[in-house]
């Protein structure tokens, strides 16, 4: 990692700012990245570079204006913040755009293991030949399998840091690491084709052995030969089972509702709800940005405050928004640790690792309790209103009969209301995988709303 000394260089800005009267933070990410592709084993893409950013938050008399650029000119600071002083004139007045006070920051910075010291350990040549081994057992399933996609690798180490002038200095490292692999399935007369993905990603690259990287090209195949024959189905209201990935995305949908920027522009379909018991009791929603070595994991916000482990919403009562300081001072309610981190404009708004609560059992179990209807596997094309909470999904999947997956689906399209759909939530499974800082086990929903041919 480039070596550069963040408390000096932040040092100085921050006494330059306070010469010209302001008050600022200053926001710093220096990292790495390696980024990898193989095609039919042959190197693809071959991609590294180092990056450092910098953005710069100014406030004077209410007003804020943000200077941001990338890599390591750091000479001549005093000009560029005399110039970005002089245009806060003609902004105007906002008493919510603040800093946070030291009262506010919280204690220390609590050690997450979100780096594993591995990055400069990585050999490309070894990386390679993974990649090709993973395309050749995915290419190995059937003779369907055509190699039309490429087996990727990504990985990334960066350190944040933040400064201010109201005593902020604070930073923590991270590290990333994944392989994929995109699989695609041609039917024996040519004239279909289905395309699947699998992934594994990890902060710790020996989170990540040969027998776990191994399974990525198989489990790709296997999952795009399952889609071949899909067909439309008649519309009808049924059970439905999502998936843990399409899970995920109607999880989402909620995360977006919940952040307090939108319930300030009243474009959530949760404005003014909260307290309200709008879902099961076993639909518990969580917000953790303090699991160790977890993808959605951070010791503090982008605004330089502690993360707060709290249930957004408990046995189905909303109990909380997400904020940052500006959404959190508008509404008049507390600070909740989940202002994002940016570079080139004001936080916005984050989470930690959000997931619906995990029940028992697996997926199957779900199918078993389902009996007969439908398991959603991928959503896309989708349609939302923020406001009401109305969807529409495009979908594919399977049809399920006897408690069994049968014979594919596809061309479908789900729609309701996310209000709803979580109202009717039955049970929940225990397969989490955690892959995103947005996720969820599978669950089974009683009724939804299916058109087809």
């Amino acid at each position: 990692m480039v070596n550069v000394n963040a408390p000096e260089i932040a040092g100085t800005i921050l006494n330059i700012a306070k010469k010209n009267h302001c008050a600022a933070q200053v926001t710093m990410s220096v990292s790495d990245s390696k980024d990898i592709a193989v095609r039919q084993g042959k190197i693809e893409r071959l991609l590294t570079s180092v990056a450092i950013s910098t953005g710069i938050r100014l406030f004077k008399d209410n007003k804020s204006a943000i200077i941001s650029f990338s890599g390591d000119d750091f000479e001549n600071m005093e000009p560029r913040i005399k110039t970005a002083v002089e245009s806060i004139d003609y902004l105007g007045q906002d008493n919510a755009k603040r800093l946070l006070k030291d009262t506010e920051f919280g204690p220390g910075v609590k050690e997450l293991e979100l780096d594993d010291n591995h990055f400069d350990d990585l050999k490309i040549p070894d990386i390679v030949d993974t990649l090709k081994n993973i395309e050749t057992s995915g290419l190995a399933v059937d003779s369907k399998l055509i190699p039309s996609e490429m087996a990727e690798f990504s990985a990334s180490r960066a350190r944040v840091h933040l400064f201010s002038t109201e005593g902020l200095a604070k930073s923590y490292p991270r590290s990333y690491y994944s392989f994929s692999y995109n699989a695609v399935a041609e039917s024996e007369d040519k004239r279909q084709k289905e395309v699947d993905t699998w992934y594994e990603n990890k902060r710790f690259f020996k989170e990540l052995p040969a027998e776990l990287v191994g399974h990525i090209g198989k489990k790709a195949a296997e999952m795009a030969l399952k889609r071949l024959g899909g067909k439309k189905i008649k519309g009808a209201e049924m059970p439905v089972v999502f998936s843990s990935r399409t899970a995920a995305t109607l999880v989402k949908l909620l995360y977006n509702a919940i952040c307090g920027e939108d319930i300030l522009l009243r474009n959530s379909f949760l404005v003014d709800k909260l307290g309200e018991k709008l879902f099961p009791d076993n639909v518990t929603i969580m917000d953790d940005p303090f699991i160790p070595g977890y993808l959605g994991s951070y010791p503090f916000d982008g605004e330089g405050m502690n993360g707060l482990t709290k249930a957004v919403i408990e046995k189905g009562k909303l109990v909380t928004y997400l904020h940052n300081s500006y959404s959190a001072g508008k509404l008049n309610m507390a600070l909740t640790g989940n202002a994002s981190r940016e570079i080139s404009s004001a936080p916005g708004i984050t989470c930690g690792n959000f997931y619906l609560q995990p029940g028992k059992g697996k997926m199957d179990d779900l199918l078993v309790e389902m009996k007969k209807g439908l398991l959603i596997e991928d959503l896309f094309t989708s349609g939302m209103n923020d406001v009401t909470g109305d969807f529409s999904f495009g979908c594919s999947g399977f049809r399920v009969e006897k408690g069994k997956i049968g014979a594919p689906v596809k061309e479908i399209t789900i729609a309701g209301n996310i209000l709803e759909l979580f109202k009717n939530v039955l049970e929940i499974a225990d397969d989490n995988e955690y892959k995103s800082s947005i996720s969820s086990p599978s669950f089974l929903v009683a009724k939804l709303a299916v058109a087809g041919s």
